[in-house]
Order: C-alpha cells, then structure tokens, then sequence
C-alpha cells in the first residue's frame, strides 16, 4: 500500500513539473506590415510564465479578431529550457477602397473613397472619402488605439457634410439645405480588448435653409440657421464578438450620450443618446443568424433637425434618401448569412433580411412612433463575396422590398456588411 501512494506521489510530482514548464520564448513570425510589439500587447502567455493551453488558444481568437490575418497557427516546441511558443501569421492587405452604389427612392447614391484598418502597423485606421447622396461630402479620419504602450488612444475627425434633410411642419414636408463642417477629437482609454472608453470635444459649423424659398411658404415655424456650435460626448464600446473569417459569433454593445450647445442662437443644451446592441450566433455549420437592435432618445425640444434619421445607408435597407427625422428611434435589422460556397480564398454567401425603422416626431408625443407613416419595413435578399486576403473586403449586393406598399424596390452595392 505504502509503495502504491509513493508511485501516486512521484506520478503526481513528474505531471506537475511537466505541466508547470514555463515558456522561454514567445515568437511572432510573418508580420511584414503589423508591429509585433502592437500584438504583444494582447497576449496571455509570455515568456517566464508557464504554458496554458487555454491561454494559448484565447490568444489565437484574439489575434483573429484583430481581422488582420488570414491565418493563424501555433507551434510549440519543447527544447531543454523551457517551451518556445511561435505564432505563423499570415496578413491580410488592409489598404482597400471605400465603395457604395445605392439607388432607393429615386435617388442615387454614392461613395468612394479608401480605408487603411492597419494604417502604421499599429491597428489603426486612417480614411478619406468623397460621398455624393443629393449632395457633396468629404470626410476623413484616423483613429489610433494606442499611443506607445499605453492604454490611451485618440480618433480625430474631419468633416464636411452637405445633404438634403426631410422637415415636417404642420404634417408638410419640406426639404432643407443642410451643411456641417465639423472637427472633431476624442481621447480613448482601453480597459481590456474591444472594451474600451472614449470621451472629447466636437466644436462645428452649421448651416441650413430650405430648398424652396421661404417666401413662397406661409408656416409658423421656417427658420435660417447660420451658427457655430459645440458639442461634447462620451461613448462606452464593449465587444465580445469572436471573427472565423466571414462568421461571427457572440455580442457587442455601444453606448454614446452627447451634449450640445449653439451659444448664439440660445442658451439651451441639447442632449442625446443612442444605444446599439448586435448579437451573432452561429448555426451549424454554414449558418450565421446576425441581429442589430438601435434605441435612439434626444431632447424633444422642437428642433428643425433632430437626431435620428430613417435612411437607407444608416438602419433600414430600402428606406430611402434620408426620408424622415425624429427625436426617438428604434430600429431592428436581422439577417441570415447562409455559406454556399466557401474557398480558402474567399467565400458566397446568400442573405435574406429585415429591416424595420420607427422614430417620433421632434416636439411631439412620443406615441407617435407607432404612426404608420412614421414607420419602415423592408425585407430582401442580399448576396455576400469576400476575397480573404483583404482586410474587410466583403461585396454585400442588397435587393429590397417595402413590405407595405407593394411595387417599391430599392437596390444598394457596398463593401463590407451591413452591421
């Protein structure tokens, strides 16, 4: 008995030993573009710690989630001094054009542009682009996670925006020249991966009349507005979204208020703020079920142009140019992305989809979201290609259908999904 629980022992003290052999070294092998000191940052195991398996592997989804790589693999090699830990990447091209083509409504839409989502190798991402919907738009960005090794990081963007904005007084609709010019600069605090704070400054320039001259409108309410504005605003982003190529599984959920003020029209402070949930399960093995719920709610000060808009491009395929504004949103998106063909190239996917907007009218009851004509509700099919060595490089082709009003289509070309 006593020879049995001493072999027990010696058993147990070999298996400890092994299982406790720590790591000598952690290589990061095929970043040609990416620093490896950005993706040290995110790693579990490190050289002097012992090796775990699931460290390893939580590591490796980590990595996958970057959207940077094509491919990941690990390899241990067990050597007298302890284990070497080395991580075969492949990447992804991330430098690629910005492209929409969207026509719904009778109006045309469109976009180009380009998007760099590992711009100086350190997962930022830096954009410029042109978009013409009605009107001409100019916008460019870059967004860095981390400065140095810190856990700040900042985002500054630039804005010149030019639109066509639905008005509704006294139940007529009447269309606005609006036109921003906006700088904007946030500062970033990660706490741990993709669950980080963001928090900054928004001084801009707005201008808007209506298209008609107000002369030829006799309504209590027309205004001109030439004024400077500034805006404050803090947003919470928390993601535990895991990426397998073109699948996604888990949620994510962001949060955003803002504060604004236009000192010389009046005193008011303007409030806002929007809330965005998505959910991805994955469905045996070639099935994605994709869900996106928006709750949107603003000061119902009465206001020309309030916060949240049903648009086609923004929450509901099909809806149209910016059609209707509000001081409340709810908006549903839901999608089925079936796998039809999957190469190690890339991969076809089919989509069928939902989309139902609402909002309440600025300065009036919040029971009028559930009004009809304050209401969207579109379904289609969309088709997805994706080519896998490019970062973000999905083709999303949608046809849809206003389920309402038969005979109403819209169609919309881009990049990348749709949520």
């Amino acid at each position: 008995m006593i020879k049995v629980i001493f072999q027990c022992f010696v058993f147990l003290f070999i298996l400890t030993n092994i299982n406790a052999q720590t790591v000598r070294e952690v290589r990061i092998k095929g970043c040609k573009k990416t620093k490896t000191s950005h993706l040290e940052r995110f790693l579990r195991v490190h050289a002097g710690e012992e090796l775990d398996s699931i460290s390893m592997e939580q590591d490796k989804q980590v990595l996958r989630n970057l959207d940077l790589f094509s491919t990941i693999e690990s390899v241990v090699r067990d050597t007298t001094d302890g284990y070497v830990l080395e991580y075969h990447l492949k990447e992804r091209t991330t430098l690629i054009p910005i492209g929409n083509v969207g026509a719904a409504d009778g109006t045309i839409i469109a976009q180009l542009g380009i998007i760099d989502y590992n711009f100086m190798g350190n997962g930022s991402v830096a954009s410029a682009y042109y978009r013409y919907y009605d009107r001409h738009t100019f916008h460019a960005y870059i967004k860095t996670p981390f400065i140095k090794k810190t856990p700040w990081g900042y985002s500054v963007n630039l804005l010149k925006q030019s639109t066509l904005e639905p008005v509704r007084f006294a139940g007529q609709n009447i269309r606005y020249l609006y036109d921003l010019y906006s700088a904007e600069l946030l500062l970033k605090y990660t706490f741990k991966f993709n669950n980080f704070l963001e928090f900054g400054i928004n001084p801009l320039y707005e201008k808007y009349a209506p298209e008609t001259p107000s002369t030829d409108i006799v309504l209590p309410r027309i205004v001109s507005v030439n004024t400077p504005k500034f805006m404050a605003k803090v947003a919470h982003t928390f993601n535990r979204v895991n990426f397998f190529n073109e699948y996604r599984d888990g949620f994510s959920n962001f949060v955003r208020f803002e504060l604004s003020t236009a000192p010389e029209v009046d005193d008011n402070t303007f409030w806002k703020f929007q809330n965005s949930t998505a959910y991805y399960k994955r469905i045996r093995k070639r099935g994605n079920l994709a869900m996106r719920l928006n709750i949107g709610i603003a000061d119902n000060d009465y206001t020309p142009f309030p916060s949240f808009v049903l648009d086609n491009y923004v929450n509901v395929r099909g809806a149209g140019d910016r059609v209707l504004r509000g001081s409340h949103e709810l908006s549903i998106n839901a999608e089925y992305r079936h796998m039809i063909l999957e190469r190690k190239i890339g991969a076809l996917q089919l989509v069928p989809f939902l989309d139902f907007g609402a909002l309440s009218l600025s300065g009036e009851a919040f029971d009028t979201i559930w009004q009809a004509e304050n209401q969207a509700l579109f379904g289609g099919m969309g088709l997805r290609v994706s080519v896998r060595q490019f970062s973000n490089m999905i083709f999303r082709l949608d046809l849809s259908a206003d389920l309402r009003n038969q005979g109403e289509y819209s169609f919309g070309f881009g990049l990348g999904q749709y949520f």
